[in-house]
């Protein structure tokens, strides 16, 4: 299982199995957000180190992370605000993902972390 900052992530089954071409949804849930707070996109590529991809703040405003390769493939799905939207998949798409957040509500360092994904074919 792959670990970021202390916390352990269990990906589970493997969960989505798309053709190439097709769109994916990948869900994230938070609640309760501070204005300060953002939502982060990770991705997790053969068991490498997590890579955001991008993060959402509140308000909806979004922002790629310039170090991964693949962000510009992403968007955010507006309806749901948090869930990651990949309208054109590829095998090269295929990894583990995950959305998260920091709690500053608390002034901690406490990192939260929704369902993860993992994209494959």
């Amino acid at each position: 299982m792959p670990a970021f900052l202390g916390l352990t992530l269990d990906p589970g089954p493997k969960a989505l199995a798309k053709a190439e071409g097709k769109t994916v949804y990948l869900p994230c849930k938070a609640n309760d957000l501070s204005p300060s707070d953002y939502i982060h996109w990770y991705q997790i590529k053969d068991g490498g180190a997590p890579s955001r991809l991008l993060y959402i703040s509140k308000d909806g405003a979004v922002s790629r992370d310039a170090n991964n390769p693949q962000a510009n493939d992403f968007t955010v799905d507006k309806t749901k605000l948090y869930d990651l939207k990949l309208s054109d998949t590829k095998k090269s798409h295929a990894a583990v993902y995950f959305c998260a957040y920091w709690d500053s509500g608390n002034h901690s360092d406490n990192i939260y972390s929704h369902p993860v994904h993992e994209l494959y074919w």
